[in-house]
């Protein structure tokens, strides 16, 4: 109310409203003003003579019968008389009308009044008797709050009435003709040449300029537009921002400096709608105030329908990648499939056996075949045609397929002749299966197929471990023992063994186990070549896959088709472990391979002991582990009755990891980070499967941290798509520089000054408004960027610090974080000195920030770092004392500066005696070794004080300053003020300030440090 009263407007209106008031003053002196009340009183005047005349006509004729009547129509015919009388000479009354006697109040020698007029009447030369005449009140005389007709309410409807008129005619005059908001005229045409819209509004939001471009896409004419609200304008939403309506007008008038841009649509009254990119930027006055804002719309209508067009055809293209995906699909299956049975055909069968065969050999582990022959097949076509033939392969193709387990690999060689080959299974179990496989043969319903049909079939069973030297060389060991099985009689299962050229019967070499056939366990190892998260890797000519790739994914659709076949259910666990290559950059890539192959070993071994008995109807857990890239591990769970399996396994297998793995003379301890998808719920196929168990493992690295697991959801792939969506729009945040600084101040407690600065990245998205560090700052480092904004940081501070020295502010030191991947560059050092040196700035001027786990993983570099950076000149900060590993190595080993205590100790400070305990002691153990500290996340006024009987040496937090953008830190640098007498206002002098007795008698060092000699500070 007040700024309204002292406004210039109020004050000019107020003016003319008094020079209006004096102008009538004095016509009234000169007698300008007519005197209605003198007019009137003459009229009184004359209806009482002309009434007394007549009366004293009819005396004087001796007709006073007619004086009733003559009152009567007086009265009755002037609203001004409320009564008359007649009264003799001898004061006797003659005739009345109207009540006389209530009104007449004059007595005997009065004088006439304004209401009460006495007329004499003569008879003759002589007085007969007097006429007495009662009026109403005078106009604007019938009480003090009445001033109609009066000088004084014609001043004071003046005055109200013709200040308001003053302030609104003024205040639409001004709008108009505002000396700020006046363009030249020149100045005006060269704007409408401009093919960008331009609006100039005021304070309040009104149009006080529009270019012709503007105007034509609103329809009016620019001089139309002036004195408009621009926010009555037909503004609408677009694209992500529906639901809300950022207009950066309103921004800049409400002090945002910072220039943010917005998209917009715009409905004209021809129904016209135009999408507009809109940015306004603050009209300032020499003082910095904000006068009005300078506003441009960038016409992309024609861009976006261009964009939609672009989109659909995008849809069209994914929808035909899809496609194409799906065909690849179908084509890889046909390439690798037999058409008539569906198992795998030769080419594929080999491929993966080879595979299987070298991982084995590498591991030292078990691997058979088993190479099968329809007996007398040739017959079954001759004599009951090739239909029967083809459905007699097809019945025994479904037998060795249910005999077989989910890792086993069947396949179809060529003809009549099949291989099994199964993999981490002894010769003897090998037997078994086989067996199972014919007597399945042997006694299948063959009725379907012809009434009269009898089929068997011979097998022969090979070993790695009975000197098969490659794949080929297993194949043809099982060639011969099928061999040996069909010259022995047919219908029989052969082993082949080194020392019998004719191989030895299963009967002999399983013994009792054919009885028994007890269910195997089948585990496989499949060494994948080196890729890089990406489990399925085309090839070169974008036809196919890799073999080893591809042998994982048949392992999964396998399972996925006894899953179909059985209504189990099968489990994708992809394994992170972020050891491996730190052991590779460290011990070497042979000392990796160590490693991968223990937590390979272990993965089998706890897989083997897994009790299933109460998920699973079989006894043993059939399972796949395969390599990935360089610090990946697959692991498939087949046969699933019940998924709660899979939370008992990743339990056990986190319970197995934390004893370390001795690698040359080292132990290594893991850290692990798994991902599990489930199908059918997370995926129908292999690929979605794999995408999805990775997608969960990188969402619990983010969410839990290391050694960690956690299950796919739908939830987890919107977060990953809004990650690649946050990840692009990174990029284009460098190019475009969407990113600022804001400097949040550190308090001298013992001067109240300023004594350096800490500088914030922040990022001003267009359409998101400003997004916080936390959600990309780790993205950031995920991609690589962090190093191009830090980069951009520190040029950015030196730039700052440079311009602040110019301006007469000093040098004012200004602190920047670097993050943990930065030292791992060893040039670090010399590109912020370089920096610092072209800018012209102190090497003092720029300090910088470290946290105690940043320099963890490597320790030599950031050490000489650190040192190269301190010689400088430069002051390097420990941030987060007390949070991370233990920190007093560091003191120690780096050449820190300050440190700065952490905002977790500093919150509890007034409520946990623990936390006060830590503070105090920090700062003692600090400032007795020549360290500053600083206290972050100071919020109350009751830390401040505290911390200064603590004799902390600065403060950092909202208490004293937010994080403020450049402009408004430079207003903060050139008024202080109002810090300074925040800290030093009501600080003790020569004793405690603040009551920390309680506390004293519990913790003791705050007794200490309360008694620290002030000459501390000098």
């Amino acid at each position: 109310m007040k700024k309204f009263f002292l406004s210039p407007l109020v004050r000019v209106s107020f003016s003319l409203m008094l020079l209006t008031v004096s102008l009538l003053l004095i016509a009234d002196l000169l007698g300008l003003i007519p005197d209605t009340r003198h007019a009137e009183l003459q009229s009184r005047k004359f209806m009482a003579e002309s009434l007394a005349v007549q009366l004293s006509n009819e005396i004087t004729h001796k007709r006073l019968q007619s004086i009733d009547q003559i009152l009567q129509s007086v009265v009755e015919r002037n609203d001004m008389i409320t009564s008359v009388a007649v009264r003799s000479s001898n004061n006797e009354l003659v005739s009345e009308y109207g009540g006389h006697a209530r009104y007449w109040t004059l007595k005997a020698g009065d004088k006439s009044t304004a209401k009460q007029v006495l007329v004499p009447l003569f008879n003759g030369q002589s007085r007969w008797g007097s006429v007495e005449l009662t009026f109403i009140g005078l106009s604007g005389n019938s009480g003090i709050l009445s001033l109609g007709g009066s000088l004084l309410g014609i001043i004071l409807f003046v005055s109200l009435a013709g200040f308001a008129v003053y302030l609104l005619f003024l205040k639409r005059a001004l709008r108009e003709l505002n000396p700020d908001a006046v363009i030249p005229e020149r100045v005006s045409k060269a704007l409408d040449t401009l093919s960008e819209g331009l609006l100039v509004v005021d304070q309040k939001g009104f149009v006080v300029f529009s270019n012709l471009a503007f105007a034509m896409k609103v329809g009016l004419k620019p001089k139309e537009l002036l004195g408009k609200d621009i926010d009555g304008f037909g503004w609408e939403s677009h694209g992500d921002a529906v639901g809300h309506l950022p207009k950066p007008w309103l921004d800049v008038l409400a002090g945002h400096a910072k220039t943010r841009s917005a998209t917009l649509k715009l409905k004209n009254g021809l129904g016209e709608v135009r999408i507009l990119t809109v940015n306004a930027s603050p009209i300032t006055a020499t003082e910095g105030k904000i006068r009005g804002v300078l506003i441009t719309f960038d016409d992309i209508t024609e861009v976006e329908a261009k964009n939609e067009a672009l989109n659909r055809a995008l849809d069209k293209l994914k929808s035909s990648q899809v496609e194409i995906s799906k065909q690849n699909k179908e084509l890889h299956w046909l390439a690798s499939r037999d058409p008539l049975t569906g198992v795998l055909n030769r080419r594929a069968l080999t491929q993966n056996m080879e595979l299987l065969f070298n991982e084995t050999k590498e591991q030292s582990g078990e691997l058979c075949c088993i190479m099968v022959d329809i007996d007398h097949f040739k017959s079954v076509n001759d004599q009951y045609g090739h239909a029967v033939g083809d459905e007699t392969i097809k019945l025994v193709t479904r037998i060795l397929s249910e005999c077989s387990r989910s890792g086993d690999l069947v396949g179809r060689l060529g003809g009549e002749e099949f291989v099994v080959v199964l993999p981490d299974t002894d010769i003897k179990a090998a037997a078994v299966i086989a067996e199972r496989m014919r007597l399945g043969v042997q006694d299948a319903e063959k009725k379907q197929i012809h009434s009269d049909l009898q089929i068997t079939s011979s097998f022969g069973v090979s070993s790695l471990n009975e000197g098969a030297a490659s794949a080929s060389d297993l194949l043809a060991k099982s060639d011969k023992a099928l061999y040996a099985a069909k010259e022995n009689g047919r219908n029989r299962v052969i082993c082949w063994a080194n020392d019998s050229r004719e191989g030895i019967a299963a009967e002999e070499l399983a013994g009792e186990e054919l009885a028994q056939q007890p269910n195997q366990t089948a585990v496989e190892v499949v060494a994948a070549p080196k890729v890089h998260d990406v489990p399925v890797t085309p090839d070169s000519d974008g036809g196919g896959y890799h073999s080893s790739s591809a042998l994982l994914l048949d392992r999964i659709e396998q399972g996925i088709s006894r899953t179909l076949r059985d209504g189990t259910q099968i489990a994708v666990l992809l394994m992170n472990v972020e050891s491996l290559q730190r052991v590779e950059d460290t011990l070497g890539f042979a000392a990796k391979e160590k490693l991968a192959k223990e937590i390979v070993a272990r993965l089998k071994q706890t897989l083997r002991l897994t009790d299933t008995v109460a998920f699973c109807e079989q006894e043993g857990l059939f399972f796949s582990v395969s390599r990935m890239g360089d610090s990946g591990i697959s692991i498939v769970l087949t046969d699933l009755n019940q998924p709660e399996i899979v939370t008992n396994i990743l339990q056990r297998l986190f319970s197995i990891f934390k004893t370390p793995i001795e690698i040359e003379g080292n132990e290594i301890y893991l850290n692990l980070n798994l991902g599990v998808s489930l199908y059918p719920r997370d995926g129908d196929d292999a690929e979605t499967l794999i995408r999805n168990a990775g997608s969960a493992m990188r969402e619990g690295k983010i969410t839990r941290g290391d050694n960690s697991f956690y299950f796919y959801s739908e939830e987890i792939n919107q977060r990953a798509k809004k990650q690649i969506e946050l990840e692009a729009a990174l990029y284009r945040a460098l190019e475009h520089d969407e990113f600022v600084i804001h400097y949040q101040p550190k308090i001298n407690l013992l001067t109240g000054g300023v004594s350096s600065l800490e500088a914030l990245v922040r990022w001003q998205h267009p359409q998101w408004g400003m997004v916080l560090p936390n959600d990309f700052i780790p993205l950031a480092e995920q991609t690589g960027l962090i190093e191009k904004i830090d980069h951009w940081v520190i040029r950015s501070v030196c730039r700052q610090i440079s311009f602040w020295q110019e301006a007469g502010f000093g040098t004012v030191p200004v602190a920047v974080n670097l993050s943990p991947s930065e030292f791992r560059n060893p040039e670090l050092a010399d590109h912020i000195i370089n920096v610092v040196d072209e800018f012209g700035i102190p090497a003092k001027a720029l300090q910088i920030e470290i946290t105690e786990t940043a320099v963890m993983d490597c320790m030599d570099s950031a050490t000489s770092i650190l040192e190269k950076l301190s010689g400088a000149g430069m002051d390097i900060y420990l941030d987060d004392f007390g949070t991370g590993y233990p920190s007093l190595i560091y003191l120690k080993r780096f050449p820190i500066s300050i440190v700065k205590i952490d905002r977790s100790f500093v919150a509890g400070l007034m409520e946990d005696s623990s936390d006060a305990a830590i503070v105090s002691a920090t700062i003692a153990m600090s400032q007795a070794l020549g360290l500053r500290v600083v206290a972050e996340g100071v919020e109350t006024e009751e830390q401040l004080r505290f911390l200064q009987d603590l004799q902390c040496d600065e403060v950092q937090g909202y208490l004293t300053s937010r994080p403020l953008p450049k402009e408004q830190m430079n207003e903060l640098l050139a008024h202080p003020e109002t810090i300074r007498r925040m800290v030093l206002g009501d600080r003790a002098r020569g004793g405690k300030s603040f009551d920390a007795q309680g506390l004293e008698d519990g913790l003791g060092m705050i007794g200490v440090v309360n008694e620290f000699p002030l000459k501390r500070w000098n």
